[in-house]
């Protein structure tokens, strides 16, 4: 029961009793809830004022010197553009089988990827000219959007058969290709443990896809282990909430290093572990296995043993695009999801008819195959013994990075002076002198800038099935002679 005190405080309070009553409920929440209210007063007055502020206008003449000072910033910063090793521009007006003509000049053609000779082959030129006078050069479309034609589809199940799988699919531009597959099939919350030699399209793509990724030394499978044996006790000790996919990426022959991946543990340890394998085949496929098959016929694999299969047509096939061979369901799904087959432009149905003819080519004439593996021992065994040979009391030396059966060949500067523009721009002079006294064309390994971790500079060989055993002598002979003049020029 209410007694009178209570009752005349409630119908007439006094100021006393009032500031009593609110100091009782004062807590924590009372000072937060009143900076909150004082932090927005002083923002709407800060905002009110620069309102007023800004108000006011300039002149005719203030504006045209504000304009007339600004600078906009440059493309290319200047450090970006001084790091990169100045090169003279060559011109390429003729191109035949292994050589090349450069600024006039006849080279043997130790630069491209064009594994196969298919660049010259006169009977997929013929092909192409047919293609062309039906078709015109263009496709005028998406995929999705008026942009196929019979022979993309063609090109597609020509693919899925050469490499035993269910379907494929081709894209327009061979960087974009793995670049677009990666995201369509991976999301944030996803894992990847890829190799850490992976090229610059599969890096592209990885960010793209903003899946969590951890990189294991190159070909150390036993540090890919280590990495899914953690990945599996933190499972143990906290189930996930929700399934996630996980993927391991790897490449079948490594553009960055010319070493073969070891296929068979990557694929036992994916299947222990409970993970997909995306292979990019782009180097392998048309130079490894005994029919040109990539990296899974090389093991004595099967194409199915893998979850995903990407690879480039700009390389054996010499055309252009790339291509993604897996069962039906993956390969649907790139059609909806893959923003490489469903934003660009379709494949000219020129360059489709060239690889078309090429696969072909490489079914009825497998010994092209085998001559390209001859050609890489051999290219192997000349550029080992040089860099055993060479002067080791010269300033720098040389070595060899690659596998025996790899085309693709990295020749680095063993020591180097600390500095990559430094260490580029003196393999450059060595190629310039190769070019310039033996007639043969070599390139250095281009990275882009924004790739992390770029490997060390390397003069980067490539062969091919036609080249021939005096030609690869003379270019070895040729490096070996550049190299000790360079060495001797700087030391002097």
């Amino acid at each position: 029961m209410t007694n009178g005190n209570e009752l005349d405080f409630l119908l007439n309070p006094t100021v006393e009793q009032l500031l009593r009553a609110l100091a009782s409920r004062v807590d924590v929440h009372f000072f937060i809830e009143a900076i909150f209210i004082i932090v927005i007063l002083y923002l709407l007055f800060q905002k009110t004022s620069k309102r007023k502020g800004s108000q006011e206008k300039l002149s005719a003449s203030e504006v045209d010197a504000l304009c007339e000072e600004w600078q906009p910033e440059p493309l290319v910063s200047e450090d970006m553009e001084n790091s990169v090793v100045k090169r003279k521009e060559h011109i390429l007006s003729a191109q035949s089988g292994s050589t090349v003509t450069i600024d006039g000049v006849e080279a043997v053609n130790f630069a491209s990827f064009d594994f196969l000779n298919f660049l010259g082959e006169d009977s997929i030129k013929k092909d192409c000219e047919r293609t062309i006078r039906k078709y015109g050069v263009g496709s005028c479309g998406p995929r999705g959007f008026y942009g196929t034609i019979d022979v993309h589809l063609e090109l597609e199940k020509e693919l899925a058969n050469f490499m035993g799988t269910e379907a494929g699919i081709i894209y327009s531009y061979d960087v974009s290709t793995v670049s677009s597959v990666i995201p369509a099939f991976l999301k944030r919350g996803d894992l990847v443990v890829r190799d850490e030699a992976v090229n610059y399209a599969v890096l592209s793509g990885l960010d793209l896809s903003r899946a969590y990724v951890k990189e294991f030394r190159h070909n150390d499978v036993a540090d890919l282990e280590r990495i899914l044996e953690i990945v599996a006790e933190a499972d143990r000790k906290q189930p996930p909430k929700v399934l996630n996919r996980r993927f391991i990426v790897v490449e079948g022959l490594y553009q960055n290093t010319g070493m073969v991946c070891p296929l068979p543990q990557v694929v036992a340890l994916a299947n222990k572990f409970k993970f997909r394998v995306l292979l990019e085949e782009s180097m392998s496929f048309g130079t490894l296995g005994a029919t040109g098959r990539g990296c899974c016929e090389h093991h004595l694999m099967k194409s199915t043993d893998v979850t995903l299969i990407c690879g480039s047509m700009s390389t054996a096939l010499a055309t252009v695009g790339g291509f993604s061979v897996s069962d039906k369901a993956i390969t649907s799904h790139q059609r909806l999801s893959s923003t490489g087959y469903c934003f660009s432009a379709s494949l000219p149905p020129f360059n489709a008819t060239a690889a078309i003819s090429a696969l072909r080519i490489m079914k009825q004439t497998p010994q092209r195959c085998e001559a390209l593996r001859k050609n890489a021992a051999t290219m192997h065994a000349l550029l080992n013994d040089m860099t055993l040979h060479m002067d080791k009391t010269a300033e720098d030396s040389l070595w060899l990075m690659g596998d025996e059966v790899s085309p693709v060949k990295h020749i680095h500067l063993k020591t180097g002076k600390g500095n990559r523009h430094a260490d580029e721009a003196t393999l450059q002079q060595i190629c310039d002198k190769v070019l310039s006294e033996a007639k043969c064309a070599l390139v250095i390994a281009d990275y882009s800038h924004l790739h992390k971790n770029a490997p060390k500079p390397s003069i980067r060989i490539t062969v091919c099935a036609g080249h021939t055993t005096a030609q690869m002598e003379a270019c070895v002979s040729a490096i070996a002679r550049a190299a000790a003049n360079v060495f001797d020029a700087h030391a002097s």
